[in-house]
């Protein structure tokens, strides 16, 4: 026998009698016999810690499982975006709405950005790009109208922002 069957061997054999010397050996004991195993703390030694050297090795394979946090923090950021766009759209109107229109636009610019910064890790990182630099666009033209009282043109922009995020958001 090799070296790795006799191991194999001699550890299952030690199991075995380990699993056996609880019920088996009292009763031999009772008729007479010489008991089969000791008792089980004895014959199994308490296993040491696994340090790092015992840690799993992380294969290729593993790359897309690594992402899902990245994937998380994208979409919610994107989220975050899409909803202060909608509070934009929901701005749009008279006057001093339009101020806030424009004030809601520059922070949807601003989460857009991080949003950029967050998506980086993603598994679809270039498509993500892709579409926050379009809602990226859209959202300054919407805060330029905003800023100028024309709200048609504006709600239009927004609407185009609210689109590509969507699609981001999709992706991420």
């Amino acid at each position: 026998m090799t070296r790795a069957k006799q191991l194999i061997y001699s550890i299952g054999i030690a199991i075995a009698i380990a699993i056996a010397g609880g019920g088996i050996a009292p009763s031999a004991a009772a008729e007479g016999h010489a008991p089969v195993a000791a008792p089980l703390d004895e014959a199994m030694p308490v296993a040491a810690p696994l340090d790092e050297s015992h840690m799993p090795v992380v294969a290729p394979q593993d790359a897309a499982r690594q992402s899902l946090p990245a994937d998380a923090v994208c979409r919610s950021r994107i989220k975050t975006a899409i909803a202060l766009n909608e509070k934009a759209l929901a701005a749009d109107g008279h006057r001093p709405d339009t101020d806030a229109a424009a004030r809601y636009n520059r922070r949807t610019l601003v989460d857009i950005s991080s949003a950029q910064t967050d998506c980086r890790g993603t598994s679809h990182r270039r498509e993500i790009k892709r579409e926050l630099d379009s809602a990226k666009d859209s959202a300054k033209a919407a805060e330029r109208h905003n800023k100028a009282g024309d709200e048609v043109p504006a709600g239009h922009a927004e609407r185009e922002v609210k689109a590509h995020l969507s699609r981001a958001k999709g992706m991420a």
